[in-house]
């Protein structure tokens, strides 16, 4: 994983954590746990990271709910 996928990574934890009301720790955890952070959030840097944060947060939110993972 380069710096920058590393870094987006961590924005994309953060941002999403904070919009559903939940810690970053928390949300890492779902989302490692899931296999959703190296199997969608790294993968996806290249087709997002140039989108808007409201877009990047509500594409994840959106997988995180197709998946029953948060409410």
């Amino acid at each position: 994983m380069s710096n920058k996928q590393l870094e987006y990574s961590v924005f994309c934890i953060e941002n999403v954590a904070q919009r559903l009301g939940k810690n970053g720790s928390e949300l890492f955890k779902i989302l490692s746990e899931s296999g959703l952070l190296h199997s969608y959030i790294i993968p996806s840097y290249e087709a997002l990271h140039t989108q808007s944060k409201q877009y990047i947060v509500d594409e994840i939110i959106s997988v995180l709910r197709e998946r029953n993972l948060v409410a």
